[in-house]
């Protein structure tokens, strides 16, 4: 290996003579490169290039795979070193790695699923009981890859682009490595980057495609075929194993992965004419957070071997002529979008989609707002993917063409939940639930809704969502629910009682959803209560019977998380006319409003604030009082509703921070959080004037939903730990 790359530039001058090709002046070798696979480290690549051009070393032919063809590909098409940096350093690649479309971009009701159920597993029932075929369905890099080369729509050779390009995938039908030369650039890019487990595979008719890592991970055998006189192979060395770090099932199944895709990287490495080695030891496949810190590697490579590479350098004059020959077979125009078709859903869904996107027919591409709308469509649910690039019909028109992916597994959906509430150690309570989704019901976006939880708590919970056309805002929600959750009535911090409270009703909402960020709903519910004493002094009362209420609520939610937020704002809001309620003398009016608000500070940590208030109006004698405050949530020094009011104040100042980060199929991170909290109860018997307390502990966000292990210490004495599985804030 060492006397290769000596040999290859000795004999330049005779290959030189040997060769001569109209795009390439007949006294200097024509150069390909060949950059490895490696998913974050990869990344590294971009540096070798950006050296390539800063010593005006030019490349001829570039081919790659997974990373290495992502970077081979966008460096093809004419993009600069350092207009590729600018697009994966912008890239957030915590949500790309999330599995899910970001929370912002979701349709309501799927956010209304993760504040039910705060974790990202689902499960698709379509065809039995199945997982998603990847972490992410890789909308966001695939929206990304349709932006960057959408000037190279049609299917093309990829000998016509600005450097004569190709990159490598395997079909899973075939077992065999596959390598792209031709067609369409946006799904071979997308092809080679489809890494097992982390992002789904590509379907292509009648082929199933993932990363090209698996059968040839440094493609120098490619690029010598296509013709060029010098190949230089760009590897990714990571080092020996180390045997500290092969502990568990995810470390193991990553270390034989790698020993595979190592046999077929000596295989690359000996057919390069010139090798060079980027040293990212240290680096993983997943860390595409320290992307400023893996670039810099590929450039001290390249200058490890400037002594061999400078040989190749080209004068100034040779320089500004192969960048001026390589940009003039650029594209950059995007014409008019005439029409938008859709292909890959049914006709009605097909319809819809139509309908949605029929504003940017007629106009030039607006792929800022066309991505927004391709990702909001994706967030109702229904699909995997939804990309665009262009097409021309038969008279010459051109026009967007979206490519749907619907999801193979679903719908319809089982969202599973767990819920441990420890706000009393010594009396922990585990609840399991589960979120069963039907799309589509009786007209797109109709959707049947069913919750059920057992355990701890019981529901059952029915509600028929119903938009009066498929696209309107307006919608009807009939819905039925039953349940079964224990309470505990309090003196002075003594519980004096157990009771079990059951309740059964039926109500219809009209509704209007203003956007994906709020709704609003009127409706009137009508059932059943039954509170009955379990334990606890005979001379305690017991009520049961018939509810009623019209009731309005509005919802905003613009916060980037639905579990640990680190910005933006949500209100919460409900007011009603109570009819009847056991124990009430009389109907009566109730409201409770709810803000909060999350600032981040540093790339850590954020601040936040949630105020709250409850009233009905001085009316006291309502039966079972509306309001409670207490547990983790509100007041955790003090019971779980230890305070069973009809109108109360409650303030929180807090602060969380991130300490570390934990790999996307695990969670999302660890947290420091702190807080003070402060309440103003009114018209009750127990406890303290102003309640107040101090909180501090520590939250993980993991795949099953966030866990809070804390403590605080209260007004009058009163200090608990507590810990929980479910929701935070």
């Amino acid at each position: 290996m060492s006397i290769k790359p000596n040999l290859a530039l000795l004999l330049l001058p005779l290959m030189a003579f040997a060769q001569n090709r109209p795009s390439v002046p007949a006294n200097r070798p024509t150069i390909g490169v060949a950059l490895e696979g490696g998913g974050a480290k990869g990344l590294a690549h971009i540096g070798v290039l950006q050296w390539f051009e800063d010593h005006h070393i030019p490349v001829d032919y570039i081919a790659g795979t997974s990373m290495g063809g992502l970077i081979a590909g966008l460096y093809a098409t004419g993009r600069r070193p350092a207009e590729i940096q600018q697009m994966v350093s912008e890239i957030n690649w915590d949500e790309v790695l999330a599995g899910q479309t970001p929370y912002l971009d979701l349709s309501f009701r799927r956010k209304e699923d993760l504040r039910a159920y705060p974790n990202y597993l689902e499960l698709g029932l379509r065809h039995g009981v199945a997982l998603p075929s990847g972490l992410t369905s890789g909308q966001s890099v695939s929206l990304l890859i349709d932006r960057y080369v959408l000037p190279y729509s049609y299917p093309r050779s990829f000998d016509e682009l600005p450097i004569p390009f190709r990159c490598v995938a395997t079909d899973l039908v075939s077992g065999q490595a596959e390598v792209f030369s031709s067609g369409s650039i946006a799904s071979a890019l997308r092809a080679t980057m489809s890494i097992p487990g982390v992002f789904a595979p590509v379907k292509v008719r009648d082929k199933i495609y993932a990363d090209g890592g698996l059968l040839n991970n440094l493609p120098t055998d490619v690029v010598k075929k296509m013709g060029p006189d010098i190949v230089i192979g760009v590897h990714l060395s990571v080092g020996p194993s180390d045997p500290k770090q092969l502990r568990n099932m995810f470390q193991i199944a990553g270390a034989s992965t790698g020993v595979m895709i190592d046999a077929n990287v000596l295989r690359g490495m000996e057919l390069a004419d010139l090798l060079l080695t980027i040293d990212v030891a240290g680096f993983g496949t997943l860390d595409f957070s320290r992307v400023d810190q893996i670039i810099p590697k590929g450039a001290d490579a390249a200058q490890a071997k400037a002594a061999m590479l400078e040989r190749l350098r080209l004068s100034d004059d040779n320089w500004n002529r192969h960048l001026a020959a390589r940009d003039s077979r650029r594209a950059t125009a995007v014409p008019v979008a005439t029409f938008i078709e859709v292909e890959g859903a049914d006709k009605s869904l097909a319809n819809d989609i139509n309908k949605k996107l029929d504003v940017h027919a007629g106009r030039p591409v607006d792929t800022k707002q066309l991505e927004a709308d391709l990702t909001e469509l994706v967030g109702v649910g229904r699909f995997d993917s939804l990309t665009y690039t262009l097409a021309k019909r038969n008279n010459n028109e051109t026009g967007l063409l979206i490519t749907a992916e619907e999801k193979s597994y679903a719908p319809p959906t089982l969202k599973p939940g767990f819920e441990v509430d420890g706000a009393d150690p010594d009396d922990v309570g585990f609840t399991l639930g589960s979120r069963l989704t039907f799309l589509d019901v009786g007209g797109y976006r109709s959707e049947i809704r069913t919750d059920i939880a057992f355990g701890s708590k019981y529901k059952i919970a029915i509600e028929y969502y119903h938009p009066f056309t498929p696209l309107s805002r307006w919608f009807i929600a009939p819905q039925i629910s039953a349940a079964r959750t224990p309470l505990n009535l309090y003196s002075n911090s003594m519980i004096l009682a157990d009771y079990k409270l059951s309740t059964a009703e039926g109500g219809v909402d009209i509704g209007y959803g203003f956007n994906r960020f709020s709704e609003l709903r009127i409706g009137y519910r009508a059932g059943y209560l039954d509170a009955t004493r379990r334990i606890g002094s005979p001379l305690l009362p017991q009520v049961s019977g018939r509810t009623g209420a019209t009731q309005i609520r509005y919802a905003l939610d613009h916060l980037d998380n639905p579990i640990i937020p680190r910005s933006g704002t949500a209100i919460l809001s409900d007011a009603q006319w109570v009819d009847t309620n056991p124990g009430a003398l009389a109907g009566f009016p109730a409201a409770e409003l709810v803000g909060m608000a999350f600032r981040a500070i540093s790339k850590p940590g954020s601040v936040y604030g949630i105020a709250a208030g409850g009233s009905t109006f001085g009316h006291s004698e309502t039966g079972i009082p509306p309001f409670a405050l207490g547990g983790p949530s509100r007041l955790a020094a003090y019971g779980l509703n230890e305070f069973l009011i009809n109108q109360y104040f409650y303030f929180r100042l807090g602060y969380l921070h991130r300490l570390t980060t934990l790999p996307p199929f695990l969670g999302s991170g660890v947290y420091l959080e702190g807080h003070y909290e402060l309440a103003k109860p009114y018209g009750r018997l127990n406890g303290g004037h102003l309640p107040n307390d101090g909180v501090l502990g520590l939250v993980t966000q993991t795949l099953l939903g966030p866990i809070t292990i804390g403590g605080s210490i209260g007004d009058h004495g009163n200090r608990k730990w507590f810990f929980q599985l479910g929701r935070v804030f």
